[in-house]
């Protein structure tokens, strides 16, 4: 049965980014004001959710950051990919003998054990991709959900304001944007 939810979930996400790619103009202004608040929010929850498939979150909300209001871009894709990294942390919760077999998922067990706040802060303040496999070590140590939730917004925040306002003011900068 969760082979088959876990399947489900990913042909979701594959269908769903294929077709925002390919309707996507990424030259167009239209295109990203249309995309709006809500599509940040999408996105920022389906990239933060899929774990495996990279999806344009980032990349979408830099292009509507032009547009939108940056500082509420910024909150909305912190509020976005927290939900999304619940799923992380449920498949840690639940115990996925897979993962629980790698070196990294070991020494990221070992963080959330000593440094658990720090170790979820850090990872979800700074785009990388070890943010998934320290949610899934969160979930296997049992950190408490409410802590968690809470820790990865505020990093996920603190870096969607960052990348809001860096787009917003820094397209300006290159030379090949006129105002």
């Amino acid at each position: 049965m969760q082979l088959i939810v876990l399947a489900t979930g990913l042909a979701v996400v594959i269908a769903v980014t294929v077709i925002l790619l390919l309707r996507a103009d990424f030259t167009d202004v239209e295109y990203w004001k249309s995309l709006g608040y809500p599509g940040v929010l999408f996105l920022s929850f389906l990239g933060a959710v899929s774990m495996v498939l990279p999806v344009p979150g980032l990349i979408a909300m830099c292009g509507v950051s032009t547009v939108l209001n940056p500082f509420v871009l910024g909150l909305l894709h912190g509020l976005g990919e927290a939900a999304g990294e619940t799923s992380g942390y449920a498949v840690g919760y639940g115990g996925s003998p897979v993962i629980e077999k790698r070196r990294f998922y070991r020494r990221a067990k070992r963080w959330m054990e000593r440094r658990g706040t720090v170790a979820l802060f850090a990872v979800s303040a700074i785009p990388n991709p070890f943010v998934d496999i320290v949610g899934i070590a969160a979930g296997g140590v049992k950190y408490p959900f409410k802590r968690f939730l809470v820790t990865v917004w505020v990093g996920k925040t603190i870096k969607g304001l960052l990348v809001a306002y860096s787009c917003h003011y820094g397209i300006d900068l290159l030379p090949w944007v006129s105002s």
